[in-house]
């Protein structure tokens, strides 16, 4: 499952494609995408609505299969592993970040934000004072009690993002992680990711319509018509 070849390229798609079915027509979403990111790089990927960029993001993380081509991440080879090893190179390698940011109703800042590190072993102890500093990290050392639904749209986000590295991921993926915020969350969001991302020196794959976010990146490509290009 895991390739013991070290390398500094930690995110790596060769000759990727996916075509979806529609209606008995096949639309090539993804054609012979080749990618490589560098550790410790932010990589931003633009392109319209339904260009195919959540398709990609997906790929990369192991949620949905390739039709054809290879993908390492992180010494894994994704497009390989099973349902069982799919789950542990996620729950290990990657911080997964949405437009939606997911958390669980019931359960507090905290406890959203502690939850992936108490499911892979870690000790609640460890597990909390993790939480409690990344929450602290992204300005929300004063909710960490409060729920989900007593939180402004930006808070929430802003959990997902702590959320998204408890685990100390090798690898974070971003699919328009500010879509539904307004412009002044947008901007607070968006600093507080790259912030992170590059003081954790961890690598940030990132896929949005906004080309400004571009600005932040190491690296900015984007994909048309299933062609994935620099700009």
């Amino acid at each position: 499952m895991t390739d013991s070849t070290t390398t500094a390229q930690i995110v790596r798609l060769d000759h990727v494609s996916k075509v979806f079915v529609t209606g008995g027509e096949q639309v090539s979403v993804l054609v012979d995408v080749q990618l490589a990111a560098a550790e410790g790089s932010v990589v931003v990927i633009t392109g319209e609505s339904g260009s195919g960029k959540s398709t990609l993001l997906n790929i990369v993380g192991g949620l949905e299969a390739v039709g054809g081509g290879t993908v390492q991440v992180a010494g894994y080879r994704v497009h390989t592993l099973d349902e069982f090893e799919a789950a542990t190179y996620r729950a290990h390698s990657l911080g997964l970040v949405f437009q939606f940011h997911y958390l669980l109703k019931d359960f507090t800042a905290l406890e959203n934000v502690m939850l992936p590190a108490y499911m892979v072993g870690t000790s609640k102890r460890e597990a909390t004072a993790r939480a409690r500093e990344l929450l602290a990290a992204v300005g929300l050392e004063q909710r960490v009690e409060h729920f989900p639904s007593q939180l402004s749209g930006g808070e929430r986000q802003r959990v997902a993002v702590a959320r998204a590295l408890i685990n100390d991921p090798e690898v974070v993926l971003a699919d328009e992680p500010t879509g539904n915020l307004d412009e002044r969350n947008s901007a607070v969001v968006q600093q507080m990711l790259f912030d992170l991302v590059r003081g954790r020196a961890k690598t940030l794959l990132l896929v949005t319509h906004d080309r400004a976010l571009a600005s932040h990146a190491d690296r900015h490509l984007v994909l048309e018509h299933g062609v994935l290009k620099p700009v």
